[in-house]
């Protein structure tokens, strides 16, 4: 659905009511600003972002998760500060010539939904780009999945929170005949070919060839 952000300006685009808004899409803490850009990331994109911990946090938690970011503004991110005790996220809706429209959520740091959660505003960009404490912004994307086989001996394969693969990033092992793996997302880190999965709706990373040059997933249609 195309939106008039001209018009829109001053109105709530999110629908709070909706299923983005709520578990288990979206388990983060209601009325905070990172479960409402999560929440509107879903309902305009389809892209689950899986930010964990406080705002400040997410601009390098989906960095690690292998989500695009930029130095400026895009429509579809997610602009990310990291001052104060928490930090703050706000979602870009829209970008044109030097206007950046916006929405957020406990601005007021009220931790509750209030009047003006998801309201529609709008700042040049010279002045978005002089906020304090400005990190980037991480681009709100829909992935294309691809489906890949587990072809380890038990049928086991290990979910990392970040391309970091070592014990203190290691979230658990699953047990599955496939999985969904993110196309474009491969790589070679410290001797190791990985890849980015979903499972269970959250982003992870799994090794797809061990260092020891054994394959760990298989492309199903290969």
């Amino acid at each position: 659905m195309s939106i008039n952000y001209k018009k829109s300006l001053g109105k709530r685009l999110a629908d709070f009511n909706s299923k983005y808004y709520k578990p288990p899409i979206n388990t983060a803490s209601r009325g905070q600003c990172v479960w409402y850009t999560q929440g509107r990331a879903y309902e305009k994109k389809g892209v689950y972002i899986g930010a964990r911990g406080n705002a400040k946090e997410v601009y390098q938690s989906c960095k690690n998760s292998g989500f695009q970011v930029s130095k400026y503004p895009k429509p579809n991110s997610i602009a990310c500060f990291n001052g104060g005790a928490y930090g703050h996220v706000k979602y870009v809706e829209y970008v044109i010539a030097n206007t950046v429209y916006y929405t957020e959520a406990n601005s007021n740091a009220d931790n509750a939904i209030s009047a003006d959660d998801g309201v529609l505003q709008k700042m040049s960009l010279s002045d978005w780009m002089k906020q304090p404490n400005l990190q980037g912004h991480v681009a709100v994307k829909k992935e294309k999945l691809i489906a890949f086989e587990v072809v380890t001996p038990k049928g086991k394969i290990g979910l990392y929170k970040s391309s970091n693969i070592n014990r203190k990033n290691k979230v658990k092992n699953i047990k599955a005949d496939n999985i969904k793996a993110v196309a474009g997302s491969g790589k070679v880190k410290d001797g190791r070919d990985i890849v980015k999965v979903l499972y269970n709706n959250r982003y992870y990373w799994s090794i797809r060839v061990n260092k020891s040059g054994v394959r760990q997933l298989k492309r199903k249609d290969k």
